[in-house]
């Protein structure tokens, strides 16, 4: 046995020791060295039909036991145990053996379940986040028939297009813009890692234009994080509040101190308004605001008040069920649904109970308006200034279509936007209109010209008959 109570003296200088030969340290442990493991192959592809998770595990290798305790544990995390068609599924396998070392399945668009082995039948499984990454896109593109196809032809997404026709409404109808108007956009989506799922984010800048006038339009985030949309002046654009959050067929019952109640069998205020609808119809909320109640509210049921500017409380009462966005001391926006149409509490059929409250009272919330602020907060001008300067640069930097002396640069980038596959049958459906209508007239002629000719033909007949 041999003991060192402390490091011997070097009998060579320390830079000569190496591991290996005669003169190293005969108790120093050579170092470790491991081959790291090669990298997965990863076969991703988009699901064609519904199956459960155990036949895609045997289908990937996986042996029957070893597929039932793999779709076990995924069934904890998902709640389900069927990969349905359209959904992203991928699938991790060794290079060298094939032997599958886990899956990823995207639940929707946010959420992805993630299980792999470890080796010696230890595996690992969780529930994660889809990362996603924000940018810009700019687009510019000319009107040829309405702005919606336009927009869509050009890979807009409808909520953008949706957007835009919601903030110009007031300004101009944007279904009816001549051809040969121009479009220039700058609007924000997230993309996740991989690329598989494009989400619309909001509006940055745009301008239309449209018979000499331009309509410029720049969205800046308020206080809450919803964006909203000005002109150049600072003005908000488009209606600041909806005046009903949902699509009904009529009004149940009004707004009234005095009702006969149908369950209780009582005279009682009823301070709202009754909107009959389709049971599971979306709830919208009809402005910005905070969320201060999202659950059971006695004789109202499940129901949402929210809080406003100036004062005011909406309140949306006998939902079936909330949305996700209905959480308390969460801002909403303007048309975000926050809850269905049902018939909890006391309720005789499904409908919406609206109300909304004025510094502490009921007031009839078809009468009352909210009172928004329609422009650019005075602390947020100077923000907003520089912000409009930094996109009216970057819009100018698209190509303006609708400018007959336009660049060569511009004209490339013109033909680039507007796909000759457009123009062509453009021009093949003007050719057919045009000969369409050419042969309506000739027949019109033809068929005239006959009446004619058969009435003089008669008259004739007459004068002659009479003649004799």
């Amino acid at each position: 046995m041999h003991i060192y109570l402390g490091q011997p003296e070097p009998s060579e200088p320390a830079i000569q020791l190496s591991a290996g030969t005669p003169s190293a340290d005969q108790y120093s442990e050579l170092p470790d060295t491991a081959r790291p493991a090669p990298a997965s192959v990863i076969l991703r592809a988009q699901l064609e039909r519904t199956a459960t998770v155990e036949r895609y595990l045997i289908a990937a290798g996986l042996s029957r036991p070893q597929a039932r305790e793999w779709a076990a544990r995924f069934r904890r995390l998902s709640g389900t145990y069927l990969l349905r068609k359209g959904h992203w599924l991928s699938v991790y396998k060794d290079p060298e053996t094939g032997a599958l070392r886990g899956i990823k399945y995207d639940l929707n668009d946010r959420q992805q379940i993630s299980e792999r082995t470890l080796g010696a039948d230890v595996l690992r499984a969780h529930r994660q986040p889809i990362d996603y990454v924000t940018r810009s896109v700019s687009v510019a593109f000319e009107i040829l028939r309405n702005f919606r196809q336009a927009a869509l032809h050009n890979h807009v997404p409808a909520p953008i297009v949706e957007t835009l026709e919601h903030a110009l409404s007031a300004r101009r109808n944007v279904g009816r813009l001549p051809r040969g108007s121009a479009v220039k956009l700058i609007y924000t989506e997230e993309v996740s890692g991989d690329g598989s799922y494009r989400l619309p984010g909001h509006v940055e800048a745009a301008e239309v234009e449209a018979n000499g006038r331009d309509t410029m339009l720049f969205g800046l985030a308020g206080r809450n994080g919803v964006v909203h949309l000005y002109d150049a002046r600072g003005d908000a654009l488009g209606p600041q509040f909806l005046r009903y959050p949902v699509h009904f067929r009529y009004i149940s019952s009004g707004f009234t101190y005095h009702r006969w109640h149908p369950i209780l069998h009582c005279y009682r205020p009823h301070v709202g308004v009754d909107l009959a609808a389709t049971p599971g119809t979306p709830v919208k909320s009809i402005a910005d605001g905070k969320v201060l109640t999202a659950g059971w509210c006695g004789e109202l049921g499940n129901c949402v008040r929210i809080q406003h500017r100036n004062d005011i409380i909406s309140i949306y009462g006998h939902l079936s069920r909330l949305s996700p966005a209905a959480r308390v001391g969460r801002y909403v926006g303007m048309g975000e649904v926050i809850g269905y149409v049902g018939s909890t509490g006391l309720s005789t059929g499904p409908h919406l109970h609206f109300g909304m409250e004025k510094s502490g009272r009921y007031v009839n919330p078809l009468t009352q308006t909210l009172g928004v602020n329609h422009q650019v907060s005075p602390r947020m001008k100077a923000f907003f200034d520089r912000l409009k300067r930094r996109y009216e640069t970057a819009l100018a930097k698209l190509p303006d279509l609708a400018h007959p002396f336009a660049s060569h640069e511009e004209r490339v980038a013109r033909t680039q936007a507007s796909p000759r596959r457009s123009s062509h049958n453009y021009r093949v459906s003007l050719r057919v209109r045009r000969w369409r209508r050419y042969h309506h007239r000739l027949h019109a002629f033809r068929r005239h010209h006959r009446t004619t000719h058969a009435v003089h033909t008669v008259e004739n007949h007459i004068r002659s008959v009479r003649a004799m």
